[in-house]
């Protein structure tokens, strides 16, 4: 007898070997036989002739830490297929954190992965203090997905040595084996890893609420690594590390980890390469550095962003595509739309971020200001031939410089000004297959959770399967669902969870490639956050169905209410319970 039988698909099974058609029974959350089960009993039985059934997508990055105190299913990933994915990426999270802290740790969240503090305040209920009182939380928690969870550094720094001595010195070796006291404490509770951005100063969009740099941003390297080091003594842990995007950052802080974690069964998650219609050539050169690594036996993989994402931006989230201009960090540290309408009309400010731009040129905000199309400028009429325009259309127009342009709009829009950037990654689907597809990297690009106001990329494998398999041709179902699930679970040392084999945990989706549909035009904006707040996601789905653990938790495309997902630990066995002889 089994629970559920899974009739007639044809399935994909993500190890990356053909497709082939069986039946697939379940047994309390796990496939139990894969077959012709037509014989077989089972409490419920759900058709899928004609769909292709293959794992759950996994998603390695993402900031759903807050989001799903209200929302179980952490759209838009749930509904698109994602049934495990991982938070408090890049170092920020919300514990460890003391009771004095709560309202900055809000406002680190805030500056850095744009989650509202009113959205914090109104779905966190704050009753822990230490990691793993949180993971004890999350346990509880209902949830539409399967989550894991890093233990982000910026909140342990700030624990360990307050705000002010975290940003203005080094720790000390007390504080440091503290650190690895903690770090430990998480992992026997539960936790994957630890996470971390070290981006530096220059060129770093990371911003802490008065502007300045996050703690980790600005660690000294050899700190960072001391503090890797408790992982390492461990033996078991994913350290996930934020070093280098695009021209920014230093990577050789990556290769220091991933030298001194060699052997010692710690995997390392580079963050990030891309790929680049300004660089076409730094996808080559990237693999080639991941490669020099992996042969010299370090066990490292690469974060890849190659989605077809936008951003979409008023003079406030400025700071997501291009925070790493000082200028824009300026705006980002206001407190309120009075402050960015005076800093945005002072005459010197202008000149000050124009001459910035000037200098530091379109490698910042995806792909320059030049390309940012006008998408709503409020309802002023005399603003509307604007619309559908670039900023660098309109700036030769107008015969001035473009960053004028941006900040005379949004001035005189009072900030209703909305900007629509080119494709972030490139838009050569040649580069995205090689890039996606090496063995060595894993997909990312979602940052699902955080930047609501701006975007919202859950639908990254939904995407993936239309674009380059579906359109392009240039992968099959069967390598797009191996990089999509078992890669991804293998870099996050998850040994059942990714593949329809026997054994492994029912994280099951099914659909018709024909039907998987994303809207590449603009994103929709849904009014689903706290207080009826509004938010931008990616129009994407078209999935028959999805099994979490087990359990239908969509069906096309609705929400079952259902909530199977569990807390993941991967360094945490189950055992039996030995009961004593009578």
């Amino acid at each position: 007898m089994f629970d559920t039988i899974i009739h007639g698909g044809r399935i994909v099974d993500g190890t990356g070997a053909p497709s082939y058609c069986a039946d697939i029974g379940i047994v309390d959350g796990r496939i139990a036989a894969i077959g012709r089960l037509d014989l077989a009993e089972a409490r419920e039985t759900i058709d899928a002739d004609g769909l292709v059934v293959a794992p759950g997508h996994i998603n390695q990055h993402s900031h759903y830490d807050v989001a799903l105190f209200w929302d179980a299913y952490c759209s838009n990933a749930g509904e698109n297929g994602v049934t495990t994915l991982v938070n408090a990426n890049c170092g920020f999270g919300v514990a460890p954190v003391r009771p004095a802290d709560k309202l900055r740790t809000m406002q680190m969240l805030e500056t850095t992965e744009q989650i509202p503090v009113a959205h914090q305040q109104a779905a966190l209920p704050w009753d822990w203090e230490s990691f793993p009182d949180y993971l004890e939380r999350l346990r509880l928690l209902p949830k539409g997905v399967n989550v894991l969870t890093y233990l982000p550094l910026n909140p342990l720094l700030v624990y360990v040595m307050g705000i002010e001595a975290a940003k203005s010195r080094r720790p000390t070796a007390d504080e440091i084996a503290q650190m690895h006291r903690l770090i430990n404490e998480a992992m026997d509770a539960g936790a994957l890893g630890i996470s971390l951005s070290a981006m530096g100063e220059e060129g770093n969009s990371h911003l802490d609420c008065d502007g300045t740099p996050m703690p980790t941003d600005i660690l000294h390297h050899d700190d960072v690594v001391s503090i890797c080091r408790a992982l390492v003594d461990r033996g078991e842990g994913v350290i996930q590390l934020l070093s280098h995007l695009i021209v920014y950052g230093d990577r050789d802080l990556t290769e220091r980890v991933a030298e001194m974690a060699k052997g010692s069964g710690v995997n390392v998650i580079h963050n990030a390469m891309m790929t680049s219609d300004l660089m076409p050539d730094a996808v080559e050169k990237d693999l080639a550095w991941l490669d020099g690594l992996r042969a010299r036996g370090l066990d490292v993989v690469s974060s890849v962003l190659v989605n077809r994402g936008w951003i979409e931006a008023g003079m406030r989230q400025l700071d997501v595509s291009c925070g790493m201009l000082r200028s824009v960090r300026k705006i980002a540290a206001c407190r309120d739309d009075d402050a960015v309408l005076a800093l945005i009309s002072d005459p010197a400010f202008r000149a000050e971020f124009a001459e910035e731009y000037a200098r530091k040129g379109p490698t910042n905000g995806a792909n320059g200001l030049e390309g940012q199309t006008v998408i709503d400028v409020g309802g002023k009429p005399e603003l509307q031939s604007y619309l559908d325009r670039t900023l660098g259309e309109i700036a030769a127009e107008r015969d001035c410089n473009v960053v004028e342009v941006m900040l005379d709009l949004g001035t005189r829009s009072h900030l209703a000004l909305q900007l629509r950037s080119p494709q972030i990654s490139s838009t050569d689907p040649h580069q995205a297959a090689r890039l996606f597809g090496h063995y060595a990297t894993v997909i990312g690009g979602s940052d699902g959770g955080a930047h609501t106001k701006s975007f919202g990329m859950g639908h990254v494998p939904t995407d993936m399967l239309i674009w380059l398999v579906r359109e392009e041709g240039l992968m099959t179902l069967e390598e797009m669902h191996f990089h999509l699930a078992l890669k991804v679970a293998r870099s996050l040392q998850l040994h059942d969870r990714g593949a329809i084999v026997p054994g492994f945990v029912a994280d099951i989706i099914a659909y018709d490639l024909d039907e998987l549909h994303f809207d590449t035009r603009r994103y929709e904006i849904v009014h689903d956050m706290p207080g009826g707040d509004w938010r931008r996601k990616g129009n994407a789905g078209g999935y028959r169905f999805i099994m979490v653990n087990g359990i239908l938790t969509h069906r096309s495309d609705h929400a079952t209410g259902t909530t199977p997902g569990s807390l993941v630990s991967p360094y945490i066995v189950d055992r039996p319970v030995l009961e004593a002889a009578e």
